[in-house]
């Protein structure tokens, strides 16, 4: 492949984010409270004017943009993301890949995200849905590709300030929950199915998760992964039930993949909610013990965040449409709420919910920063 990027940043901010951030997952404080945006492919490739399409052509070429891609971060987002001399790539088809894995098809996009095409209409159809077998879905797709760029990355030079340094290629199926690909596969239909038949819809939901057991324990064998290394999961499609059903439909899922796959550190068994998610905190804590909320949204204010403020690592939730058409005293503002708020608890990190929009400036970006730097350490932990 004989490909050579080159990365400039500076070398003392490296330590500096690191040390910010570990000081955070044991809730505790370096010099102030870290922030990591939610940039996404969507927001650089935008950046850097490449379409979709040409992003998903092929594995060198994935390759290539998710180097540059990080480059392109690494250099002009101002937060606190960089944090090791490496570089870790991935396979990637964005949030339809587990919904692929299952038997829903894709609507691929020129300059789009992906999308799924719900399969059935009838919860009688439901019940009779056989997977197809996982190699000839986007789950076979990335194992491919995941061999591919393992050998393509052997030709690839990062040099980061003058120095080369290592380029992993990771292996997982997405964090998109069961329930979330059960919602794909059925569409609106299946909230309303969850009360016609739950024994039916429970059945449905340990079906893929068995699937998904399956696939995760196969792709940390090849890729060498330990099997209890830390799972990512997301559950946002559930956040608009209630408590009880979460914990009738969600939590014995959730809870039997974390077992499997999750790990006693700081991101060991990670939550991703970015919508409204206040009315399930008990059962995040007490059910789960998720130990990161990753990218809660903005739908949640700071002050209904207390069950969880203090227990679990807190990364949110600046509003994106403040980001995005907002001004720097809105940004300020809504930044300065938060620390007041959770900053003294500790274990906070300033994100928003992933959702940070493409075309959003850098201006606004880096007053999330700024604010940060100037509030320094919370009062009250000082």
């Amino acid at each position: 492949m004989n490909y050579r990027i080159d990365i400039r940043y500076p070398a003392e901010e490296i330590i500096r984010n690191k040390r910010r951030l570990e000081s955070t997952y044991q809730f505790e404080f370096f010099d102030r409270v870290p922030v990591l945006l939610g940039i996404e492919a969507r927001y650089i490739l935008h950046e850097r004017s490449i379409t979709f399409s040409e992003y998903f052509s092929d594995p060198r070429t994935q390759l290539i943009h998710q180097l540059e891609n990080m480059k392109w971060r690494i250099e002009n987002i101002p937060d606190d993301w960089l944090t090791t001399e490496s570089i870790t790539v991935s396979p990637d088809f964005q949030n339809v890949t587990n919904a692929s894995g299952c038997g829903c098809e894709i609507f691929w996009q020129e300059n789009e995200t992906p999308h799924t095409h719900q399969r059935f209409t009838k919860i009688e159809e439901m019940c009779r849905f056989e997977f197809p077998e996982w190699r000839s879905t986007l789950w076979g797709k990335k194992l491919e590709w995941y061999q591919k760029m393992s050998t393509l990355v052997e030709d690839v030079e990062v040099i980061l300030n003058g120095e080369r340094i290592p380029v992993h290629v990771s292996l997982s199926i997405n964090g998109d929950s069961p329930f979330m690909t059960a919602v794909e596969l059925a569409g609106a239909n299946f909230y309303m199915w969850l009360l016609e038949d739950a024994d039916a819809c429970l059945g449905f939901l340990h079906r893929i998760t068995d699937r998904y057991v399956e696939v995760e324990t196969a792709y940390r064998k090849l890729s060498n992964r330990p099997l209890r290394d830390g799972l990512n999961y997301s559950d946002d499609s559930a956040q608009v039930i209630s408590l009880k059903q979460y914990r009738m439909f969600c939590v014995p899922i959730a809870r039997r993949l974390y077992d499997i796959f999750g790990s006693d550190r700081f991101d060991g068994r990670l939550m991703h909610l970015c919508g409204r998610n206040v009315h399930l905190h008990p059962a995040l804590l007490n059910d789960l013990g998720i130990t990161l909320l990753h990218g809660f949204g903005s739908a949640n204010t700071p002050g209904e965040m207390s069950l969880l403020a203090g227990k679990v690592i807190l990364q949110g939730n600046i509003d994106p449409m403040t980001l995005y058409q907002g001004s720097v005293a809105d940004v300020e503002t809504e930044t300065q709420k938060i620390l007041e708020i959770l900053g003294p608890s500790g274990g906070l990190i300033l994100s928003d919910g992933f959702n940070v929009v493409p075309g959003t400036s850098l201006e606004m970006l880096a007053t999330v920063k700024e604010t940060s730097q100037r509030f320094g350490i919370p009062r009250q932990a000082a």
